[in-house]
């Protein structure tokens, strides 16, 4: 077990169970409910630990206090990457959450539910941890309707769990126990700064979407998208997907949503139907796309970038020029360390500024850039420096 305190101030109650088994997620909770300061609880599990609703319910629903997070292919903790593991972050700030099920639900009106959940809270100076089912296919709504009721009044960072395996399955803790096509938001009293970047680059292009469903691209420039795909990615690879796995071959290049800021948003080709894309997240009918490339310098170089402007952002919100406390907080895409593979040490090493550091590898990014919008990313890095 680990846990980081500086002097009198407590940064947050981290602990660590490196085995992932039941028994250490009921310790860390009971060890952080019995810590008179922490109010809310982040939870940050592996999918090799194999939590289900039947083993880990009951010890959520029995929890006191606010509880969120999710299970992802892998955790970060400090400089480790962990395949197997939890951690059961305490924080002392007051939290309060909110669980939306069925997101997949076209019934639900999610607006009126973002409206309503936390109804005469102010949220300036606030951060807002969001964490969604990365496999659902309607998770653009309900960052559209957070956009709509909220704006960029708090900050937001989370991301999209869930398995490797693309299996549906349970992956979303809250206090109602592990949710399936669900998303817990909590509000926290905390101050923070928030970065985002990615480091892949336009290699053709522009592309026009002239057919999709959600998540699924059906059509590029009046032709099936995979062929329009196929012959741009095989002609700057060298590579035919005849020979080499789909996703072998598409994880290093990425689609490229032309947006008015400074970068793409990145989406991730995962799979075919036929002659159809499926990418983590939806890409809009009518919108323009390129084909995007990186190297290991430049998702390195974005990385830095990211923790840099997450710094100048949090810079940006003292009224005084005084050291606090702060935690790192890094949601990467899982995708981006099949790219970079034992490369990957050096992006965390770059990201590391000597706080304590703890976070996931996703199926999908969330945050807002600080000015511009809020979006859920593929491919990219985002930080949050945390002030409890």
């Amino acid at each position: 077990m680990n846990s980081f305190r500086t002097k009198e101030v407590i940064i947050m109650f981290i602990n660590l169970d490196r085995e992932g088994t039941v028994e250490g997620l009921q310790y860390l909770l009971e060890q952080a409910d019995d810590d008179e300061n922490t109010l809310g609880v982040l939870i940050l599990a592996c999918d090799a630990n194999a939590f289900t609703p039947e083993k880990v319910d009951e010890i959520l629903k029995q929890y006191k206090k606010p509880v969120f997070g999710g299970i992802f292919p892998q955790i970060l903790f400090n400089k480790e990457v962990l395949e197997k593991g939890t951690i059961v972050a305490g924080i002392s700030q007051p939290v309060s959450t909110v669980v939306i099920k069925d997101i997949g639900d076209i019934s639900i009106d999610l607006d009126a539910i973002i409206e309503n959940a936390f109804e005469w809270q102010s949220l300036e100076n606030k951060t807002i941890f969001v964490f969604v089912d990365g496999l659902s296919q309607y998770i653009s709504p309900l960052i559209d309707s957070m956009f709509n009721c909220w704006g960029l009044i708090p900050n937001y960072i989370g991301g999209g769990a869930g398995s490797l395996s693309f299996e549906r399955k349970p992956c979303v803790f809250t206090g109602e126990g592990l949710l399936e096509d669900a998303a817990v938001l909590a509000l926290a009293d905390i101050k923070s700064g928030i970065g985002v970047a990615h480091g892949w680059k336009p290699v053709a292009g522009p592309l026009k979407v002239t057919e999709a469903d959600r998540n699924i691209i059906i059509s590029l420039n009046w032709r099936p998208a995979f062929e329009v795909y196929r012959e741009m990615v095989e002609k700057i690879s060298g590579k035919s997907f005849d020979n080499t796995g789909f996703f072998q071959l598409a994880k290093g290049f990425p689609i490229g949503i032309v947006r008015m800021a400074e970068e793409m948003v990145v989406r991730d080709p995962i799979s075919l139907d036929g002659n159809r894309l499926i990418c983590v997240g939806e890409v809009p009918l009518n919108s323009f796309v390129y084909i995007l490339k990186g190297d290991k310098d430049s998702l390195i170089a974005a990385a830095v970038k990211a923790r840099l402007l997450a710094e100048d952002c949090y810079l940006k919100t003292l009224s005084e020029k005084k050291e606090k406390s702060l935690t790192t907080f890094f949601m990467d895409c899982v995708s981006r360390v099949f790219f970079l593979q034992s490369d990957f040490n050096e992006e965390l090493e770059a990201v590391y500024a000597g706080y304590p550091l703890l976070g996931a590898l996703t199926i999908g990014e969330i945050a807002n850039t600080g000015k511009d919008y809020l979006e859920f990313y593929n491919k990219t890095s985002v930080i949050g420096l945390l002030e409890d």
